[in-house]
Parts: structure tokens; C-alpha cells; sequence
């Protein structure tokens, strides 16, 4: 049951809730169309099916995708003759789906230039020249000239931005997923390069030591003083590896909030980015520590639509603006509310200050100084 409904049912996933639209937007058209008969015409209805059956087919790319359409533009013919006042509006459906669909460019003209020959063709000729049309019938005609032109064009732009759109997704999970990956990478060389040597050094040290404890007990001695300071080293690398792993850089914080933004339907927008890759290792960990703060209140209290994190740097600073356009807050609450002590402890470690405005939402301004 469920391959029956994938391969004749339902639309390709990643054109999401959108054709289904326009199918219950179809059958209030046919409706529409079927109710101007005096009698029920059940060849009208299976001409509806087909048309239905095909426009579903035609979203699967397939060798046969010339057939779907032009099965389509006939349907649509057939009723712009029966009813010229309201049947040329099937072509639009087509053209929507020739736009939508991810083809290269010469076999998307190709397609939208059959799909403007039958159906102006029909158009122009079963209702521009019909006797009977009328003033107002001659504006909504118009109109469906321009829709069956532009949807198309409309459509692929569309399409277009959407794919971007899910692509950068799809690039910001592979790019979070190599900042892991080279962050396993370079603890397993720390690990490999410095513990490893130290213990070998150690091991060697110790059955040495084991070798003279009785022989010469002072020379066993000096060699278990030698573990004991290499494995005081060892147990400092270690802690710098761990203080290591609690730093992160701005890229990676950007990357892991905006996650948590996408959570709470706010979304992320950043200017000037990727200038912060090159700040010292230092700013970037306390602003991605200022980062994931702000984004946490944003999301707790702000109400807001978008996060705003401007980078940009001077002569003498490095500077990062965060704004939302929530609901803001009362001066006297920004301590409890905003937790603006904590970003001033971070900040002063490093010289940076902080700003805070509330008008139309919060607005931070940090500002780090360069070292000299």
C-alpha cells in the first residue's frame, strides 16, 4: 500500500506542502467548471482525472515527462474551447509545474516553449477572437495571458531560492559535521603526539627503575623522580587539551545556535561573518560564549522574529552588535533578564565593554580592543 501511494499518490517530499495546495486548488476550479453544465458530464470528470493523474506524474522527472505535460495542455485545450471564460486557467497549473521541476536550462525553455505556443495558440484563438467576449471578459483574459507567461518563470525562480535555501542547510550540517571531525582530528593528535611519547617514556623509566631498585637505589631513585615530573606535565597538557575543548570559535557557535533558533522559529542573520575567522582565538571563544547567552535570551524572552549579529572592526577593536526585534525590556530588568553581568565578567577578561539598548527589541554593542 504504501509503494502504490509513493509511486501514484503522492508528490515528491522535497516540493513539500505546496502541491497539494494546488490540487485542492484544482478541484474547486473543475468544480466550478463541471457546475456550468446543465447536465453532469461524466467525460468531463475522467478528463479532470487524467489531468490530475498526469500534473502528479509530471513532478517525477522521468523519460516521459514531454508526454505528461502535453497530455496536460491538451486537457486544458479541450476546456478552453468548451468554456473560454475559465478554462485556459489549467494551463496555468502546468505552467507552475514546468517551473518547479529541477531542470538545466536549455531543457526548461524547451519545455516552456511548447507549453507557449499550445497555450497561447488556444488562448488567443478560442477567446480573443470569440464573438461573445465582452469587456470584462477581455480584462480577465488578459490576466490569464500574463499568469500563463510569467508563472513559469515565477515558478523556477521560486524553485530556485528554495533549493538554495535547502542546499545552505544541507552545506551547514556537512560544515558542522567537519568542525567535529577535525576537532576529534586534532585532540587525536595531541593525544597521539604528547601523551603517547610520555607514557612510552614512562613505561621505559619505570621497568628501568625495577631493573636498578636493588642493583643501585639511587639511580632508581632519580628515575621514578623523572615519572613523577613527567606525569605532572602529562596531567597539565591533559588540562590544556580539555581547556581547549571548551573553546569555541565563533563559526562553530553561529552554526550550533542558529540550530536552536530554527527550534523556536526565529531566524538567524549574520553580516560581515566570516571577518571574525581571523580574530584571535581568545575573542572568538568569549564572543561565542556572548553569542550562545544572547541567542538563549532571545529565545527565552524576546518574542522576536529575527537575530541580527553584525561583525565588523576598526583600527583599534573588534566589534559584534546583536539585535532582535522582540518586545525589548525596562532598564531595571536588563541584570535579571538579559544576564548582562555575566557578559561583562567574560568581557572584561579580554578589555571588551558592552552596550545595551531597548527600543525596538535589544541592540548589544561589544567592543574588544586589539592587542598591541
Amino acid at each position: 500500500m504504501k509503494n502504490f501511494m509513493q509511486k501514484h499518490i503522492l508528490f515528491p517530499k522535497r516540493l513539500g506542502f505546496m502541491p497539494y495546495f494546488w490540487v485542492f486548488s484544482l478541484f474547486l476550479m473543475a468544480t466550478q467548471l463541471l457546475a456550468h453544465e446543465a447536465h453532469f458530464n461524466w467525460w468531463h470528470l475522467i478528463l479532470m482525472i487524467i489531468f490530475l493523474k498526469f500534473y502528479r506524474d509530471g513532478y517525477w522527472i522521468n523519460p516521459y515527462l514531454w508526454l505528461d505535460l502535453l497530455v496536460q495542455l491538451s486537457i486544458a485545450v479541450y476546456f478552453v474551447i468548451l468554456f473560454p471564460d475559465g478554462g485556459g486557467t489549467l494551463f496555468i497549473y502546468t505552467a507552475w509545474e514546468i517551473g518547479s521541476l529541477p531542470l538545466k536550462s536549455k531543457k526548461f525553455f524547451q519545455y516552456y516553449a511548447m507549453f507557449l505556443i499550445i497555450s497561447l495558440s488556444c488562448i488567443t484563438s478560442f477567446v480573443l477572437l470569440s464573438p461573445v467576449m465582452n469587456s470584462y471578459g477581455f480584462i480577465g483574459v488578459i490576466i490569464t495571458l500574463t499568469f500563463t507567461i510569467g508563472s513559469p518563470l515565477a515558478a523556477r525562480s521560486l524553485a530556485n531560492s528554495y533549493r538554495r535555501s535547502y542546499q545552505a542547510k544541507k552545506n551547514n550540517k556537512r560544515l558542522e559535521s567537519i568542525i567535529k571531525q577535525n576537532e576529534r582530528d586534532r585532540i587525536a593528535k595531541d593525544l597521539h603526539d604528547n601523551i603517547g611519547q610520555s607514557f612510552s617514556i614512562i613505561t621505559l623509566k619505570a621497568e628501568l627503575a625495577s631493573k636498578l631498585i636493588d642493583k643501585d637505589p639511587t639511580k632508581a631513585q632519580q628515575q621514578l623522580q623523572d615519572i613523577s615530573k613527567t606525569s605532572r606535565e602529562d596531567l597539565n597538557l591533559v588540562r590544556k587539551i580539555v581547556a581547549d575543548l571548551n573553546e569555541k570559535t565563533i563559526a562553530s557557535a553561529m552554526i550550533e545556535e542558529e540550530n536552536n533558533l530554527q527550534v523556536a522559529d526565529i531566524r538567524q542573520h549574520s553580516v560581515n561573518e566570516e571577518i571574525s575567522a581571523k580574530w584571535p582565538k581568545t575573542v572568538q571563544h568569549v564572543l561565542s560564549a556572548i553569542i550562545k547567552e544572547s541567542t538563549t535570551n532571545v529565545i527565552r524572552y524576546s518574542k522576536a522574529n529575527m537575530m541580527n549579529l553584525i561583525f565588523e572592526e576598526d583600527q583599534n577593536n573588534y566589534l559584534l552588535k546583536i539585535q532582535d526585534d522582540g518586545i525589548g525590556f525596562q532598564k531595571s530588568d536588563d541584570r535579571q533578564t538579559f544576564g548582562l553581568n555575566g557578559m561583562r565578567t567574560r568581557l572584561n577578561k579580554i578589555d571588551g565593554k558592552i552596550e545595551i539598548e531597548s527600543k525596538h527589541g535589544v541592540l548589544l554593542k561589544i567592543s574588544v580592543p586589539k592587542e598591541e
